[in-house]
């Protein structure tokens, strides 16, 4: 891989290409560093009770369990990604302004059913193109995907600011412009044609039947599950001990830009690690980040563990990329980025979600403390990685 910056000059067509893949991240994050921060408290502002939102935040979860293994299956099949992301982006814009239309449960539920199944498979579908070209071209796959990180911190600051000089109504309306300015990114995305499957059977059961890489979805599953209280119940309890939304806005900003530090230089450090040791790594922080968060409101040690964030998520991040881009083929790519997301931010992160409702509304922070315990599972599981695969590419080419 060549370590250079991403950005330097429009004229050589390996930085266009690395160009339109960094403002692809720019794009998603945008959309998440308004909904992650803030969605909870626009719930929170049509008279939801913590176990409704908790109920609504896991519900897009819970559908990209069936959504993304089907997209992406059909997207291995012909090759084709693009096409559908299109579709996605587009539906996803027109499904954000119907939200005020009605502060209903269910209406609220069913279209954050729609929301679950237009804006999750974006990502499995973008990085299958991203990790491809990044690997065709001699990109750092690490410092492509920081500008998502930037445009997170940039979203989730700059939304604090503009809500707190406004109402908790702007939140849709964010979100609604960064979906237009997704969707303008994903027209302009290669369209990378791949070969046909190599098998004829189902590409995802194929995949499930491999003990390896069901080992590695427990690794990025409770993992990413750990993070199921801070994503729904951070924002709305710190807005409830006192802090304000540009506050608010800095605590996630802290966390993503350790985040993008790790992606910016470490690089060269993690490459060709084995991912069960960087798993373990981002296990541990873990333990640490959600047992500090569960017993403290305190200003300074907040800002303290929030670099963290570059450990839980960032790190975590890197293995399950490189484990998918070692060990599997490009063929079956899009469909093993499918069921890491599936089951990662869709079964297990939207369980922990899920049940962060009821924790939060009984023990308050105190519910970061089962967000350690997955952390814990997490840790075993990367142990049992480091003992199951040596590292050989190519694993599932039998």
């Amino acid at each position: 891989m060549i370590n250079k910056p991403i950005l330097p000059s429009f004229d050589d067509p390996r930085m266009k290409t690395a160009t339109i893949l960094a403002l692809f991240f720019v794009g998603l994050f945008l959309i998440q560093g308004v909904f992650l921060p803030y969605w909870p408290v626009w719930l929170k502002s049509q008279g939801l009770s913590a176990g409704e939102i908790g109920i609504l935040l896991s519900l897009p979860n819970w559908v990209r369990v069936f959504a993304d293994p089907l997209i992406a299956q059909r997207a291995d099949r012909t090759g084709n990604r693009k096409t559908p992301m299109l579709w996605l982006a587009g539906i996803y814009v027109v499904t954000v302004l119907a939200f005020p239309v009605s502060s209903n449960f269910w209406w609220l539920a069913g279209l954050s059913v729609i929301i679950g199944f237009t804006f999750a498979p974006l990502l499995p579908l973008g990085t299958t193109i991203t990790v491809h070209e990044c690997k065709a071209k001699e990109l750092d796959y690490g410092r492509v995907r920081l500008w998502g990180s930037l445009a997170f911190i940039g979203a989730s600051y700059g939304a604090g600011w503009v809500l707190d000089g406004t109402s908790t109504a702007w939140i849709v309306w964010l979100l609604f412009i960064a979906g237009i300015v997704n969707f303008a990114i994903v027209t302009r995305m290669p369209d990378p044609q791949t070969d046909r499957p190599l098998r004829s059977g189902s590409s995802i059961i194929y995949l499930l039947r491999k003990p390896v890489f069901l080992i590695y979805l427990g690794c990025i599953g409770f993992a990413q599950g750990s993070h199921g209280t801070y994503y729904s119940f951070a924002s709305v309890h710190w807005e409830n001990v006192g802090y304000t939304h540009d506050v608010i806005g800095a605590f996630w900003s802290i966390g993503v830009i350790a985040e993008i530090a790790l992606f910016a230089f470490a690089g060269k450090y993690v490459r060709g690690r084995h991912p069960g040791v960087l798993f373990a790594i981002g296990a541990a922080s873990g333990v640490l980040r959600w047992s500090v968060l569960g017993m403290t409101d305190n200003f300074w040690l907040i800002v303290l563990v929030q670099p963290l964030h570059a450990m839980t998520f960032g790190i975590t991040h890197l293995a399950a990329v490189s484990f998918i881009a070692r060990a599997v083929p490009s063929q079956l790519a899009t469909s093993a980025q499918s069921l890491m997301a599936t089951l990662s931010m869709g079964v297990f992160l939207g369980s922990a979600i899920w049940a962060s409702g009821p924790l939060y509304d009984h023990f308050g922070s105190h519910a970061y403390y089962a967000m350690s315990g997955l952390s814990i599972v997490a840790f075993f599981f990367a142990l049992w990685l480091i003992r199951r695969w040596r590292g050989e590419d190519n694993t599932f080419c039998d």
